[in-house]
């Protein structure tokens, strides 16, 4: 079995490797917005998957990241790397302050909040001039030249696999990790993990900072790959949807992450004729998931009842 597990993942990589020689435009076009919402829904999952806290505001991180390189790439020639870095920060930060400020707040409550940052988010980026206001950031050029340009759909497509990769190794990393392990203790009972000496608000604080960041590098190559960005990009149905994906897929599972943004991106771009009723269509799946499978297609933690 594990010989066969790993005979499958050799294939795969090598087919995802090959996909921009073999592929038609279309498709690849599908693949890379499936890479975007790859560490979205990563980041997502070990938030509410992985530290057991609900949250619906993840869009606004998303955007965060997106609107910070329509920005510095409206005022300042930088390349590929420091924008992604400065992406992941700014995100980072907005994470981090997100559950430092609302540490003290829990469950629905908690939930409800998150859903908060969204509006908050899309009334600051409606109403300023720095970003282009209800109509957006506009000719978001990428870099044309040196090894990093990303002007063809290939390179998209292998940056935005690049960043869904990191995402993937990073979380993995963590999960196994001694902290991985201290913020799935503060979820299955914050009571006796204090006695243990975890302290839950500096174990979460990281996850939001962690999951902003992932979500900083995905607005960022979303900024370059449409060439704009506007409010519309990162409005409550877009947190809906990176929820769907990790209810779906599976809670507390990296695997399971990946295969709830095929399910939910791929799946409907494929079926154009059910497209405009993709939420719809995750809503379903989520009530049948929690009757049949709570912990989703390749969750492994059960949510309790």
């Amino acid at each position: 079995m594990i010989i066969a597990g790993w005979v499958v993942m050799i294939v795969g990589a090598v087919v995802v490797l090959l996909l921009p020689q073999v592929s038609s435009p279309y498709v690849l076009f599908v693949a890379t917005e499936v890479l975007l919402y790859v560490p979205l829904a990563i980041g997502q999952n070990l938030i509410t998957g992985n530290t057991g806290v609900l949250s619906m505001g993840h869009a606004a991180l998303y955007g965060v990241g997106a609107y910070t390189t329509g920005v510095l790439v409206s005022h300042i020639a930088i390349g590929v790397p420091l924008t992604l870095l400065a992406s992941a920060g700014a995100a980072a930060l907005v994470g981090l302050g997100v559950s430092l400020t609302t540490q003290r707040i829990r469950g629905d409550y908690l939930f409800i909040v998150t859903i908060g940052l969204n509006f908050i988010f899309l009334d600051v980026v409606n109403n300023s001039t720095w970003s282009g206001a209800a109509t957006g950031l506009f000719a978001i050029a990428p870099p044309a030249g040196g090894l990093l340009a990303v002007t063809t759909p290939a390179r998209f497509f292998y940056l935005s696999l690049g960043v869904a990769a990191l995402c993937v190794l990073i979380s993995l990393a963590i999960l196994r990790s001694r902290f991985g392990r201290a913020m799935e203790a503060v979820r299955d009972d914050p009571l006796v993990a204090a006695t243990m000496g975890l302290k839950e608000v500096p174990i979460k604080a990281g996850i939001f900072g962690v999951a902003g960041a992932m979500a900083g590098l995905s607005g960022c190559v979303l900024a370059y790959f449409l060439g704009s960005v506007g409010p519309q990009d990162f409005n409550s149905n877009i947190s809906l949807l990176i929820f769907e994906m990790v209810i779906i897929g599976g809670l507390g599972s990296v695997s399971g992450s990946v295969l709830g943004a095929i399910v939910l991106i791929a799946v409907p771009e494929f079926l154009r004729s059910v497209q405009e009723y993709s939420l719809g269509i995750g809503g379903v799946l989520i009530v049948v998931m929690m009757v049949l499978r709570p912990e989703g297609v390749l969750g492994s933690w059960r949510t309790a009842r």
